[in-house]
């Protein structure tokens, strides 16, 4: 706690020197120019963004276009804290150094993803179908309160365009290297002055950008088509009604791995041993690798307004069919695919009743309901026999996951500018699995089940001593559920769930006459059981263990500058440290720890990462052109709780360039972009195996550069 403090005294004030924030959204210009607020609803209300006592960055849809996000991955480039990574399909999200590498059946992400209100528990392309947004919101910090399931790290919440009461549309088209075409469009009709639609959809085709793999097809190729429909009903002026539907279908080559031959030290895997990764990737052995994925979703929304409160009901049903032909070496070895085949089903319920009015005291609360039903049958193969291929794991499983909670927050101004907020929530989690695995010596069942529940709180202190300037404290505890782990040879092998305390203070801030914002806080994570993933290096599995204790703490700032109606700075920097205190993977039968791990840093968690930008508008052929140069800056980081030199991504710098010309009636724009323009290799995944007899790693996208046209009617 003393770090705490002197953090949250020294280091603030002289981090304030950085002139950095996190890419705040852009909303349209102030006729007295200077930077416009932005609402959200990140505590399950509206509220101004500079108004909401959590360390939360929001980006419109002008902010999104402007920045050339389109996917989930792009989000780390410009918001503070944040890490995405994909292992394989599965987009992994680290917040302030808490993530989960945990992705199989029973596994629960660290930082929650909700797209209108519902969660998301297996994110499986869900990058792929962002478009036609209305804003997205990052939630630094544990959500435990209002949001509850799998928050411990934090929040993402993605908010698409809703139907208007105005005609309007566009369409967009873009292309780019590896033979990429895009295209994009919307249409909102207001059918009466009661009911509306909109319609939206997208499509991303592009060629492998791992050009070194054959005689297989080039991976990391996109293959992606997604289309929704709102209609939203007013029957009354109290009463509303929203009603959507999505299609997503992702096809292609998909993710890759590269791979090199394992070094070994004596009989063990080198583990001090880093191989230079080739961005243009390395060649692999037939048959080629294929993603097969279809997700639909349709959410029922309403909401009725009583008067002194609100009545909100969120509900949806998603299902996800789900196959992949994965080489898990990444060489021409024949000997390690893996092909899942996952069909899952979830239910989603919540009520709220949220009070209404700007008075002293307000109030939410509400209760939660999750339910997930899934069919997995995963082979472990091997294609180098005469007769391929063959099984050399199978795991057949019905799985089932129920989560509920009652939840309520309220907050009362006990002076003017002084208000207390105080949050409960009761959360109660099930899983259970059904059927067999096959490792070798025949079909073993596996019937395993596991439930747990945790109460978490929620206390803050917020001071708005102006206008513009407020100051925060809060405590916050967070939970996630615990589970099972199948291990090939040992019986199950349970982990307990993991619970989190967290202080966090902030300021935010509005300067020289609305034209500078600074954001700080500092803040200090204690984990009990945090749940870490640990892969045998010589089987290729992972399993779950629960970590004793860690720590993370750290600091943030934030901000935008905008001295002219033309130019504006942005950026972010973060300091973080984080640190298994107690971290014990292997005990001995007299209780003395064999594989100690503590001491150690989180995966994902760089000590440094800065992001940083600016942008001027030209005056240009009756119109505007806009460039933007931004860059992210990390520092070394791992991919596995080991901190092995094989596992570490080294410091480095990632820049993007876009310019985007709009004419002065803004029926159309033109944007170009270039994205990694050091062309840096930066992996997102990195795995070692006697199994597999590789290295092997994943890789975020290498240089990209292309253009978009808009046309809007």
């Amino acid at each position: 706690m003393k770090q705490f403090m002197r953090l949250s005294g020294v280091s603030l004030a002289v981090l304030a020197g950085f002139h950095v924030n996190a890419v705040m959204a852009q909303a349209a210009e102030q006729p007295s120019g200077g930077i416009d607020e932005i609402v959200v609803t990140a505590e399950k209300r509206e509220s101004s963004v500079q108004k909401t006592a959590i360390a939360v960055t929001a980006f419109d849809q002008k902010a999104l276009e402007r920045n050339g996000v389109s996917t989930l991955t792009d989000i780390a480039a410009i918001a503070p804290g944040v890490g995405i990574s994909k292992n394989s399909a599965n987009v992994i999200i680290a917040v302030r150094g808490v993530s989960s590498q945990n992705t199989n059946e029973i596994g629960d992400p660290a930082i929650s993803i909700a797209q209108d209100g519902f969660y998301i528990q297996k994110p499986f392309g869900f990058g792929d179908s962002m478009f036609d947004l209305e804003r997205v919101e990052v939630l630094r910090g544990p959500q435990g309160t209002l949001y509850g399931r799998n928050a411990t790290g934090g929040a993402i919440n993605v908010i698409t365009a809703k139907p208007k009461d105005e005609f309007e549309g566009k369409v967009a088209v873009g292309v780019g290297n590896y033979d990429q075409i895009t295209t994009e469009g919307m249409i909102n009709l207001p059918v009466t002055d009661r009911l509306a639609v909109r319609a939206a959809f997208t499509t991303n085709k592009h060629d492998g950008y791992r050009t070194n793999e054959a005689p297989a097809r080039a991976g990391d190729d996109a293959d992606s088509q997604s289309v929704r429909l709102h209609v939203q009903w007013k029957p009354t002026d109290r009463l509303k009604f929203l009603l959507t539907g999505q299609l997503t279908k992702i096809g292609g080559v998909g993710p890759t791995m590269w791979g090199t031959p394992l070094r070994f030290n004596g009989t063990a895997i080198d583990t001090s041993y880093r191989p230079d990764v080739d961005g243009e990737g390395t060649p692999h052995s037939l048959p080629n690798q294929y993603i097969d994925t279809t997700l639909r979703t349709i959410q029922w929304n309403g909401e009725y307004d009583l008067g002194f409160a609100s009545l909100v009901y969120l509900g949806g049903f998603r299902d996800t069919d789900y196959s992949q032909l994965r080489d898990l070496d990444g060489t021409t070895s024949k000997s390690a695919y893996l092909l899942p085949t996952e069909k899952v089903h979830d239910w989603s319920h919540e009520v709220r009743l949220v009070s209404n009015g700007n008075g002293r005291f307000k109030w939410q609360i509400g209760g939660y309901l999750f339910r997930e039903q899934e069919n997995l049958l995963s082979l472990f193969q091997s294609y180098a026999v005469a007769n391929p291929p063959s099984n050399i794991f199978i795991f057949s499983y019905d799985v089932k996951a129920r989560s509920k909670a009652a939840f309520g927050q309220a907050s009362y101004e006990l002076i003017d500018g002084l208000k207390a907020e105080l949050g409960i929530r009761y959360s109660d989690d099930f899983k259970s699995r059904a059927g067999y695995s096959n490792t070798g010596s025949g079909n073993v069942p596996q019937n395993d089940s596991s439930s747990s529940n945790k109460t978490t709180y929620h206390a803050g202190l917020i001071y708005d001593y102006s206008p513009r300037n407020m100051v925060y404290a809060k405590f916050d505890t967070g939970y996630k559920a615990g589970g099972f782990n199948t291990v090939p040879g040992q019986n199950t092998l349970p982990y307990a769930p993991e619970t989190i305390s967290a202080w966090e203070v902030g300021l935010k801030n509005r300067f020289l006459d609305n034209r500078l914002q600074l954001n700080l806080s500092a803040f200090l994570y204690n984990y009990k059981d945090q749940q870490v993933s640990v892969r045998d290096q010589t089987v290729g599995l992972s399993a779950v263990f629960n970590a004793g204790k860690s720590r993370i703490w750290g600091i943030e700032a934030e901000t935008v500058f905008q001295p002219t109606d033309a130019d504006r700075f942005d950026g972010s920097a973060v300091f973080l440290h984080s640190e298994y205190t107690q971290l014990c993977v292997s005990v001995a039968a007299n209780g003395s720890c064999l594989t100690d791990y503590s001491g150690n840093r989180a995966t994902q968690a760089p000590r440094w990462s800065f992001n940083l930008g600016y942008e001027h508008s030209f005056p240009l052929f009756g119109g505007t052109l806009t460039p933007r140069a931004q860059t992210h800056i990390e520092s070394s980081s791992f991919y596995g709780i080991e901190n092995f030199a094989y596992q570490k991504q080294d410091g480095y710098t990632r820049s993007d360039l876009v310019v985007t010309f709009t004419p002065e009636n803004k029926k159309w724009s033109l944007q170009g972009f270039v994205r990694n323009l050091e062309n840096v290799t930066v992996i997102t995944s990195a795995v070692a195996s006697t199994r597999f007899g590789t290295y092997s790693y994943g890789m975020a996208p290498p240089r990209t550069y292309g253009a978009k046209l808009t046309y809007n009617f």
